[in-house]
């Protein structure tokens, strides 16, 4: 028998108190999961033991418990079907009116009671009994069904209670039903609201009909809404305690666990961390995992828990951590790698150093080290190219060796209300269904990445309740219904908020900057973060985002003289090298050209690194190009740059290169190009 206490799980509680209460109960949630529950039993060493069973077989063992002589399972597929024929028996006499068993009270036999309050069309007296077939999920099949339970519901003589699993199948879309799916689901109400009760001198009994679905909003709002009938229980996913359990059961069946042995403490305390979010048959997955990839539980000779080992092999794929195969060595040099590629950014360097150790070292706060929370989050603010993605760069480079391992998802390309379906996959059954979520892909092929979200401000504001789920629990459930584990990832969102006032916010139309180069780092930065809380607090009145971000903000500074000379300087190393490595050629920049790059860099500040990048391009990269087009410049050659003339923003032809090549190869005398002009580089 099952005990309802105040050990049970909640949604057990629930079901004991109104049961009793309500004629139509509603159990959504964790469904498809084995659940978890107490039964009482005879033996004397052990009076009370924990099981586990589907949803089905629960609910048979627990109606039956509370004496229902007739209790029927239909879905979306098949027709009502019984625990045994002498229930089904019983069941069709009781719909076609006919004499009950002998042993039923004589009151309830009395020909005047039948036909009181018929509900529906009612069958002909004495037919016989009709074959329970499974059926196609048609609706004139259904509507036939839900007439069964109406006369089964409506009956005051014996105790009936009804499933119908997967009610979320009998429509796709709640809101928009067609004409058959009305009628269909108004019988449902109409059949639960008839619903009479059973009184006998062996008890009283609600006669029940119980609706399974994924969530309650799966079935039309009118089954529910204003309904005082009706009551909905969540069955969640397994708790702390409820995970505590399952370890002490099984945990002689892991691979190395000694039969009746009680798990180690730093097991148990370890399996209920890092089995959160997990289902019963996820955890028992676990279970099958160890025995077959030959894991064990504790390691034999050190007693050391290997919970995460299992885990992780389970959730990604993979028996050891990237985060363990980094080398100490990698890290220690991590602050020189970093500034080399960012330049003056003191303070953004300074705190993806501090996520770098945390990530390596696995803490978080007011938790264990085996949380489920992302490995380090970031919120990347301030004026355009700054270094916001240039930092996400390094940082994928510097911890995992390459930068395609930095995953960006450009936000203004989610602007759309329904664009959070490319994130995670299309619901079944729409176009796009089979091929998942963009997000959910990528961290599936790469769960040890960086993620970066540009441009966050701009994305629809559906996404961020997925961002909540990501940043609290790790870990997302896509279109298909698989689960996608964030736990080993670095989340990074950058934006531009607080740089720029748009549309009324300027004055009028158009844009204009809030803050600019000149501006004191404090004062500038007080101004980006204060946008930022306006934005998310009053603009998408989404308070709890931001608090998901803590003090995890990071505001990047203007680029200032002299930075703007070292950052000329870096491109033109890559212009160096690339020119090595790709053309086989040796290009010398010299100092004159380098210094008036720098005087024409300073004019385009406000555009960041940005703008550095299109002056070089505008002034030395396009008249190159030109240059050795023109003279066609073979390979191994020697490209003197020594000249650049600026002829002014009114000239046609703004800038005027001049270069000699030099062949190496056949020694031959030095060639002046002429000067390779370019159209006038005007500052956006």
């Amino acid at each position: 028998m099952i005990i309802v206490n105040e050990e049970s799980p909640r949604w057990l509680r629930e079901l004991a108190r109104f049961i009793t209460i309500k004629n139509m109960l509603f159990v959504y949630g964790n469904v498809h999961d084995l659940v978890s529950f107490p039964i009482q039993l005879d033996a004397p060493e052990e009076s009370v033991r924990w099981t586990e069973s589907d949803l089905k077989g629960f609910f048979q063992r627990f109606l039956a418990g509370l004496k229902y002589e007739v209790v029927a399972w239909a879905d979306a597929v098949d027709d009502l079907s019984f625990q045994s024929a002498e229930m089904e028996d019983l069941f069709h006499r009781v719909e076609t009116g006919r004499e009950l068993p002998s042993d039923a009270p004589e009151a309830e036999k009395q020909p005047e009671q039948k036909n009181q309050n018929p509900p529906g069309p009612q069958p002909r007296p004495q037919l016989p009994r009709e074959p329970r077939e499974p059926r196609a999920p048609e609706t004139a099949d259904w509507n036939r069904t839900i007439n069964r339970i109406a006369r089964g519901l409506a009956n005051p003589r014996v105790p009936c209670a009804f499933v119908i699993d997967l009610a979320s199948r009998l429509t796709s879309s709640p809101d928009r039903l067609t004409k058959d799916e009305r009628i269909l689901f108004t019988r449902v109400l109409k059949a639960a609201t008839a619903s009479r009760e059973v009184v006998r001198q062996d008890g009283r009994w609600n006669n029940l009909l119980i609706l399974i679905c994924d969530k309650m909003n799966d079935l039309p709002a009118f089954l529910y809404l204003n309904n005082p009938c009706a009551r909905s229980i969540h069955i969640e996913l397994p708790d702390r305690e409820e995970r505590g359990r399952f370890v002490n059961r099984y945990y002689r069946h892991f691979f190395g666990a000694l039969p009746n042995v009680t798990p180690p403490t730093a097991v148990t305390h370890d399996f209920v961390d890092l089995s959160e979010g997990l289902t019963n048959y996820e955890m028992r997955s676990l279970v099958t995992l160890s025995i077959k990839e030959r894991i064990p539980i504790c390691e034999p000779d050190t007693g050391v828990p290997n919970v995460k080992r299992i885990s992780e092999m389970y959730k990604y794929g993979v028996t050891t951590s990237e985060w363990d195969k980094i080398e100490a060595g990698k890290l220690a040099a991590a602050e020189p790698f970093i500034r080399s590629r960012i330049k003056g950014q003191e303070a953004a360097v300074i705190r993806v150093l501090d996520i770098v150790k945390r990530a390596k070292i696995g803490l978080a706060a007011g938790d264990s080290s085996r949380s489920n929370r992302p490995r380090g989050v970031l919120f990347f603010a301030g004026p355009t190219g700054v270094g916001k993605t240039e930092m996400a760069k390094a940082l994928a480079a510097l911890l995992f060796g390459q930068e395609e391992r930095l995953i960006r998802f450009d936000m203004s390309e989610y602007a759309a209300p329904q664009s959070d379906q490319r994130l995670l996959g299309a619901p079944p059954g729409y176009v796009g269904y089979e091929e998942g979520g963009q997000l959910t892909n990528a961290v599936k092929k790469n769960p040890f990445a960086i993620l970066l979200f540009d441009e966050i401000e701009k994305a629809h504001a559906s996404i961020f309740d997925k961002f909540l789920q990501i940043l609290d629990d790790g870990r997302l459930t896509d279109g298909k219904g698989e689960t996608i584990y964030f736990s080993e990832c670095i989340i990074i969102f950058t934006s531009n908020l607080g740089a720029i006032a748009r549309g009324d916010a300027a004055g009028g139309a158009g844009s204009k900057l809030l803050v600019t180069p000149d501006m004191p780092y404090a004062r500038m930065r007080d101004i980006v973060l204060e946008a930022i809380r306006d934005h998310f607090n009053f603009v998408l009145g989404r308070p709890e985002i931001l608090n998901r971000f803590g003090d995890n903000f990071v505001v990047f500074d203007f680029i200032k003289p002299p930075l703007d000379e070292q950052i000329v300087d870096l491109l033109i190393g890559k212009l160096v090298k690339a020119a090595r490595e790709g053309k086989k050629m040796e290009l010398v920049v010299e100092r004159k050209v380098r210094d008036a790059l720098v005087t024409l860099a300073r004019q385009h500040l406000q555009h960041g690194g940005r703008g550095i990048r299109n002056a070089i391009d505008y002034a030395l990269v396009n008249p190159l190009s030109r240059v050795l087009f023109d003279k066609n410049v073979q390979p191994q050659a020697r490209v003197r740059v020594f000249d650049l003339i600026d002829r002014g923003e009114e000239a046609a032809t703004r800038f005027e290169l001049s270069a000699e090549v030099l062949p190496d190869a056949l020694g031959a005398p030095p060639t002046t190009a002429t000067p390779a002009t370019i159209s006038p580089l005007r500052a956006e």
